[in-house]
């Protein structure tokens, strides 16, 4: 069977598997037509979804189509599903995996080409090779074929020592593996608890720990900071996130401009998915060198320079005073060196009456 499309290109950092978001024509270098085989369980979506029996083979080709006048050359990746730090799975970064990932699918997904050139408005074809573990497993693997014209990233690369900007741009197709389309219960486990900093800014990173071979889906995380009085210090809820299967989330609790403070506390999370209530605690510390180092960098505190304002009063005012005095003791000069001299005229004037 054939499915045509043209895959959505988004930023690859932003590229998700079953949603799409329109960019304008002139970004695009590159088309792509999936042929979805026989095994696909779902033939009314654009990406790969695969139920095979233990030890089986599959093959599945993918045309892409040059759309420019110019030479493209592109280099197929398969990469393993991920969660960011936004709650976002994520199909096109080597990210993090959880120990519990038995089976990656970047080792049971083969592209036979490691490169493709298309000259001008032609057209070749990407072969894949699934293979299913031998073994029988519940769940899903989980992750993407990325795409990326290899030509348009050098380019990229060479003007990186210049001051423009240039967006980069690939095609990610989703891949899925399944022995049974049974569901797999989810499992979440808690991690380490640390502060830390992102984009400059300090946050409260907890790992979140998906350790089944399924997505968690629709995940709601209420987050709160303990104080060892049981007092809440800092406190987030996020909503409608999701995590790849067995993926690590680094769930970060934001501190939106607030100050670390040292001292012993204790993480307290409730997680929900549609249906499913994890409740973690964990103890952890932020000593008073860490504290001071990340509120120094962090960028969104407003800096408090009530002593610098005094200060700046204080030698202000000093200068005020020492321009006074020099003023007043340069008057009190002249004055004085005015009557010594009107003093001097008198006696003299005296003298001569005298005289007389």
């Amino acid at each position: 069977m054939r499915r045509k499309f043209w895959l959505i290109t988004m930023l690859v950092a932003m590229i998700g598997m079953l949603f799409s978001i329109p960019i304008s024509a002139n970004q695009l270098t590159f088309g792509v037509e999936t042929h979805l085989p026989d095994s696909q369980v779902d033939d009314s979506v654009n990406y790969f979804d695969l139920k095979l029996k233990p030890g089986a083979t599959e093959t599945a080709t993918v045309t892409i189509t040059n759309s420019t006048k110019k030479e493209v050359k592109i280099k197929p990746k398969v990469t393993t599903a991920t969660t960011n730090l936004n709650g976002v799975v994520e199909y096109s970064k080597t990210g993090k995996t959880d120990k519990s990932l038995k089976y990656k699918i970047s080792d049971y997904v083969k592209p036979t080409q490691k490169e493709i050139v298309l000259k001008a408005k032609e057209s070749k074809e990407i072969t894949l090779e699934f293979k299913m573990p031998d073994k029988q497993f519940k769940g899903v693997m989980a992750g993407g074929l990325q795409l990326q014209d290899q030509n348009a990233l050098a380019k990229k690369n060479k003007a990186k020592s210049g001051t423009s900007v240039q967006n980069q741009y690939a095609y990610v197709i989703g891949l899925v593996m399944q022995q049974s389309t049974k569901k797999v219960t989810p499992q979440m486990k808690m991690g380490a608890v640390n502060a830390s900093q992102e984009n400059y800014r300090n946050v409260i990173n907890t790992s979140l720990r998906n350790v089944s071979p399924t997505y968690i889906n629709k995940l709601s995380v209420n987050a709160k900071v303990k104080s060892q009085s049981g007092k809440v210090v800092y406190s987030q809820k996020s909503t409608n996130m999701q995590m790849a299967p067995n993926s690590i989330f680094k769930f970060p609790l934001r501190l939106n401009g607030q100050k670390l403070k040292a001292g012993d506390y204790t993480m307290d999370i409730v997680a929900k998915s549609k249906g499913h209530t994890w409740h973690f605690t964990k103890d952890f510390s932020i000593s008073a060198d860490k504290a001071k180092t990340l509120n120094q960098r962090d960028v969104s505190i407003e800096k408090d320079y009530t002593w610098l304002y005094i200060t700046l009063g204080f030698v202000g005012l000093a200068i005020i005073g020492l321009i006074v005095w020099w003023i007043m003791h340069k008057k009190m000069k002249k004055q004085a060196e005015e009557n010594a001299a009107l003093k001097a005229r008198l006696e003299n004037k005296n003298s001569d009456d005298s005289d007389e």
